[in-house]
């Protein structure tokens, strides 16, 4: 059973994950991947020679300068994504196969935009309002072009619903996500291919 929790940027699909790997499932984020994917020599020299000196910091990629650039420049971050997506995929569909585990939690923001919503026995979607992402953000130290800059490279949240098996509010306390949260999983467990 393969299930995918995306929503936008800051919209807390990490918290969510981490509740269903409490559950009983693994959790596989493809934020890692996208960081292991960015250390790799050969990804490395092509951001280098796309994008300059600028972004490469001890040999390694600056991510904090090579989203302030992207961020603010649809172009450069379709470059990018050029650069870095076919690897991604590749290693997240590797990563998949290999696990061994009953259920398997993919945490994604880009499940969609990426096209991948076929992979998946079920998708949820993490729903914030807007306001309530940009506080989050922002206690992250990023700026609010950064914040929209990501945003807007995300599917808007209304259009992304019409994928999803179940959408989790995201706006309330953490306790409350839970219970939200809780009640999806028995569901999702009660099908007996789960584990």
């Amino acid at each position: 059973m393969i299930i995918g929790i995306t929503g936008n940027t800051g919209s807390g699909k990490t918290l969510i994950a981490n509740f269903f790997e409490e559950w009983g499932s693994f959790v596989i984020s493809a934020d890692q991947i996208g960081w292991e994917v960015l250390q790799l020599p050969e990804i490395i020299d092509r951001i280098k020679e796309v994008f300059g000196d600028s972004v490469i910091k001890d040999g390694m990629v600056d991510r904090r300068r090579l989203g302030e650039i992207v961020f603010v420049d649809e172009d450069k971050l379709s470059r990018l994504n050029k650069i870095v997506h076919p690897v991604l995929l590749r290693n997240l569909r590797t990563a998949i196969e290999i696990c061994n585990k009953g259920s398997i939690i993919i945490d994604a923001a880009l499940i969609l935009e990426w096209g991948i919503e076929d992979w998946f026995d079920y998708i949820i979607l993490v729903h914030s309002r807007n306001s309530i992402l940009m506080a989050r953000l922002n206690r992250l130290g990023l700026s609010d072009i950064l914040i929209n800059g990501r945003l807007r490279a995300q599917m808007d949240s209304d259009k992304a619903m019409k994928y999803a098996n179940f959408i989790i509010e995201n706006n309330e306390s953490i306790q409350r996500v839970r219970e939200e949260a809780r009640k999806i999983w028995m569901k999702i467990a009660s099908n007996p291919d789960v584990f």
